[in-house]
């Protein structure tokens, strides 16, 4: 055997893991289209109608359906899932939230068409359109983000609830004329320091999610809270929550992002120094 194999050190599964989802991590939110590329969020509610820069065509909002009306003089050509668009494409939201309706594409741009439920009235949504540009300066200019060291303390042993009945998780949004909401799957159970806490685990598009805040949320961690996200299909053999894997909202990152505000029932009353911390220039609402 070599000196060289001899000598070698045998690397901490753990760690390995954590870098890999970190990396992971990185390269989904430094994608063409991801959380760094948007450009501009328009917002239309019932009855309005607009424009949108670098995007041709119309938009306007009637009896709770979106239509998208295309410009047919233009010189870009518009595509809606593989095909070019000639006609009008009207998009109806079917769930009560936030519901992903579809994008268009636009040479570079990705056109995202989503619907949420009003704050108001909620038997109507409110629809946005958000453009997601590769050339975005947030995305060119990013240096990425600072995190806590990895502490093997902030991986808890913990169980999981299924829920009982059929409920919604519903939250405030950082856009203050929306709600969010998602379908509750479950709870996470653990102990620390001697106290049991409780965290509600919502279906957000098919991903086991939690939304939480704790004693660094608006100092080290971004003002709102982070996300934690579960392995779905391994809920029901849950046995530890590890916040190591605690990852910033898109909105930390773009104020043309809705994302949730954590429940109080999601607060956990101590430190969690664990995670990504804030982005170096977090988005701000007003």
């Amino acid at each position: 055997m070599s000196s060289t194999v001899r000598d070698a050190v045998t690397v901490d599964p753990y760690v390995q893991q954590w870098h890999i989802w970190r990396a992971q991590r990185l390269e989904e939110l430094k994608a063409p289209h991801g959380y760094l590329a948007p450009v501009s969020i328009t917002w239309i509610a019932n009855g309005e109608s607009a424009t949108i820069e670098g995007v041709p065509g119309s938009w306007n909002a009637r009896n709770d359906v979106l239509t998208y009306v295309p410009d047919a003089d233009a010189s870009l050509s518009v595509s809606n899932a593989g095909s070019e668009v000639s006609q009008a494409l009207a998009f109806v939201p079917t769930a009560f939230g936030e519901q992903a309706l579809g994008y268009l594409q636009v040479g570079d741009l990705r056109v995202e068409v989503n619907s949420q439920t009003d704050l108001l009235r909620q038997e109507l949504h409110r629809f946005w359109i958000r453009v997601k540009d590769p050339q975005a300066p947030s995305r060119q200019q990013f240096q990425g983000i600072e995190h806590f060291p990895i502490g093997r303390e902030w991986s808890i042993p913990a169980t999981f609830r299924r829920a009982k009945d059929e409920e919604l998780d519903i939250h405030d949004s950082v856009v203050k004329t929306v709600l969010q909401s998602y379908p509750v799957l479950g709870f996470v159970d653990f102990d620390y320091q001697g106290e049991r806490y409780s965290l509600v685990v919502s279906n957000v598009f098919g991903h086991a999610s939690i939304f939480f805040s704790d004693g660094t949320t608006g100092k080290e961690t971004y003002g709102i809270g982070r996300v934690l996200q579960l392995d779905a299909l391994s809920l029901d053999g849950l046995d530890t929550i590890d916040f190591n894997y605690a990852f910033n909202y898109p909105c930390a990152f773009s104020v043309y992002c809705t994302c949730p505000i954590p429940s109080k029932r999601n607060h956990l009353p101590f430190d969690v120094a664990a995670g990504e911390k804030a982005p170096a220039q977090q988005a701000i609402y007003e």
